[in-house]
């Protein structure tokens, strides 16, 4: 790995692991040394379930495993497990960690990146990173990303989408179709296991979706959970179909949040340029309405 990325990391106030696709550590951060006591060299080509016992449990093999098969990121949270690596330092309180589980690409390489965060210290670590990045970031791009891009998962947002509409409609001789996208069962989610949750399925939703959109193709979310996929030069029965077996595809993977397998579907519409509407808001409500039918006939069964 290169020595600049090294370095970069071990300047970082959290943990950071890097496994090989035998689940063999690569990476053992200073704050993770620091921390437990163990240097990179003493657990480096080690098996992270010898360093890290509380990995042997099937569900983080599952997670591990999902990661680096299909991309798939995994969360857990210090609410649930407390914490995931034991300190043997005298001068640091025991932490409060959430762990991430991704899959990272290094020069044709594939590793399993496992961070660890210290929950008790983390708004004071946003606040210090937002007072430097003040001074860097571009204050325009700063303000595009805030007025057209969602905050909780990054995806366009509402007024994006409806600018492109309005844009597309103006251009000659175009055609696209628009999906709404509303996730069934999603307050459940929230009821069963909390807001915190059910805002890490939307953003696993989310991630799901970059991974699929190609060119002339926009995933935004409207809001809460409803969610519009915009689709150029497709409106076909076909094409339509098409896109509605994608997106039901993207749900037949359970989402994994505090242990547990979450399993959602979806209820979608669509309206299609310019036969079905010639403004946005026709669009939309045609879309709307038709993603509201498909979901009464779910509910009754159909």
């Amino acid at each position: 790995m290169n020595d600049l990325y090294v370095a970069i990391i071990n300047q970082l106030d959290n943990g950071i692991i890097l496994l090989d696709e035998q689940m063999n550590i690569q990476l053992w951060n200073k704050w993770l040394a620091k921390y437990t006591g163990k240097s990179e060299e003493e657990v480096k080509g080690l098996p992270i379930t010898m360093v890290v016992p509380r990995f042997n449990k099937k569900v983080y093999a599952y997670m591990f495993e999902k990661a680096l098969s299909d991309g798939q990121k995994s969360f857990c949270s210090a609410a649930m497990h407390r914490y995931f690596v034991d300190s043997h330092c005298a001068d640091m309180k025991q932490p409060h960690q959430n762990i991430l589980i991704q899959h990272l690409q290094v020069a044709h390489q594939s590793y399993l990146m496992i961070e660890l965060y210290d929950v008790a210290n983390h708004y004071k670590r946003i606040q210090n990173l937002n007072k430097s990045l003040q001074s860097s970031i571009d204050f325009s791009k700063s303000l595009e990303q805030f007025v057209y891009y969602d905050s909780l998962t990054g995806l366009p947002n509402r007024k994006f989408v409806l600018d492109r509409l309005e844009h597309l409609i103006k251009e000659e001789d175009k055609v696209f179709s628009l999906f709404f996208i509303d996730l069934n069962g999603f307050k459940a989610v929230n009821d069963q296991y909390g807001h915190l949750q059910g805002d890490l399925l939307l953003q696993m939703f989310a991630e799901r979706c970059k991974q699929v959109v190609q060119k002339q193709e926009v995933v935004a979310r409207l809001s809460g959970d409803e969610f519009l996929l915009l689709v150029e030069n497709r409106t076909s029965i076909e094409a339509v179909e098409q896109y509605v077996a994608k997106i039901n595809k993207l749900l037949q993977e359970p989402f994994i949040i505090e242990e547990q397998q979450i399993t959602i579907s979806a209820s979608i519409g669509y309206a299609c340029f310019p036969q079905d509407g010639v403004t946005a808001k026709q669009l939309l409500n045609v879309a709307d309405d038709q993603m509201y039918v498909q979901k009464r006939a779910k509910k009754k069964g159909f």
